[in-house]
């Protein structure tokens, strides 16, 4: 009889273990079908602005959802750029409201943040999650629609590695490049040592966000020479110019990256003497001076100055020596037949534009081009 008590009571400890078991397992808010976005509707879209950052960008309405037990449904909006299916989204905001509004400045930085290209109007995807924040709830998602955005401005982006002195492969002083319209900037100290290599990175303290020279090649950028590939098992980039200070311009719009060398340690880093400067229509500025028409012919290496530009066919331009900031065609130049003289070989897309100044006239085709002017071996060089 004992036995049989025993054997009763283990089948009883057993059975309300499992019930306990299943009733930790059991969802106390149960999602009762579907909801949907109701405004906007899948393909509308919005430009946005720099001077209207205050304006609504995202007017969003929703039907609510029911879950089995009343409770206050709490709903994220979530973004992704389009084709990513929300591997990685990113939340807009929360709310307990069945509508929400985004201005311009948050919604344009969002965007950027998922992959929107700045000026170019992109596919963002936008679905919204419903929760009940109850214990064992279950997240429901909305349908997902498409908003097309125009974006503007762009986000900074970083550079580490031991070719940048002042960095190094440590997150706690990575070099940041300003971004400014797509086009991003840095001044750094560069070494050539052999070993040394860099990578630039679209996210901070994020290893896999990292683009290496081959991603900039693939993608069609055109690159000063003294930027290399490190061929170290990562094809990090490798700086084989002279060591030094120089301000890198990494341009995503004409899709170029430029060394320009700077010598001074105070004071306005933007006019140096070892610079030189193309004004010409031939030159994204044309003959002008105003704003940053003019091209910034850096020196990349001792007595090499080189730059990527898009070069205008059979158009001319000249090569300025000095920039105080404003119009100084009178601060010393060379044209055409200064280098013939000086015996300079000149490349033959390069011809004297006999215009009355001889500037130079591009013959070559209109594209992003690389102008090189080595001075120790005396070659002009368009690539």
């Amino acid at each position: 009889m004992k036995n049989i008590l025993k054997t009763l009571s283990v089948i009883l400890l057993t059975l309300f273990t499992i019930s306990c078991e299943d009733e930790q397992d059991l969802m106390f808010s149960v999602p009762e079908g579907s909801f949907s976005i109701i405004t906007p509707t899948s393909g509308e879209s919005v430009v946005l602005s720099e001077a209207t950052l205050s304006n609504p960008a995202l007017t969003l309405t929703w039907s609510p959802m029911d879950y089995t037990t009343p409770t206050a449904v709490t709903y994220t909006v979530q973004i992704a750029l389009d084709g990513t299916d929300f591997a990685n989204p990113i939340d807009l905001g929360t709310t307990t409201n069945t509508n929400a509004t985004f201005l311009s400045n948050e919604f344009n930085l969002k965007c950027l943040e998922a992959g929107a290209t700045p000026f170019v109007q992109s596919a963002i995807n936008i679905r919204i999650k419903a929760s009940t924040g109850s214990t064992g709830s279950q997240e429901v998602y909305s349908n997902t629609i498409n908003y097309l955005v125009t974006c503007f401005g762009c986000l900074n982006q970083y550079a580490v590695g031991s070719a940048l002195t002042q960095s190094g492969w440590d997150w706690s002083t990575p070099r940041v490049l300003l971004c400014d319209n797509g086009v991003l900037t840095m001044t750094a100290d560069f070494t050539n040592a052999s070993g040394t290599a860099f990578r630039f990175f679209t996210n901070q303290g994020d290893w896999s966000s990292g683009r290496n020279y081959p991603w900039y090649v693939n993608e069609g950028y055109k690159i000063v020479s003294t930027l290399t590939d490190a061929l170290d098992g990562d094809n990090n980039f490798k700086m084989n110019g002279t060591s030094g200070r120089y301000k890198l311009t990494l341009d995503t719009n004409n899709k170029t990256i430029n060394m320009a060398k700077r010598t001074l340690t105070t004071g306005d880093l933007d006019l140096e003497p070892t610079s030189d400067w193309l004004v010409g229509a031939a030159t994204p500025g044309g003959w002008s001076w105003a704003g940053n028409s003019e091209t910034e012919f850096g020196e990349v290496s001792n007595g090499i100055h080189e730059v990527a530009l898009r070069l205008t066919n059979n158009e001319t331009f000249r090569v300025f020596l000095n920039n105080n900031g404003g119009d100084s065609w009178d601060l010393g130049s060379r044209n055409y037949p200064w280098y013939v003289n000086e015996g300079y070989t000149i490349d033959s897309e390069l011809i004297n534009a006999n215009d009355g100044d001889s500037n130079f006239r591009y013959t070559g085709p209109t594209a992003i081009r690389i102008l090189r002017i080595n001075s120790i071996t005396k070659v002009i060089e368009v690539l």
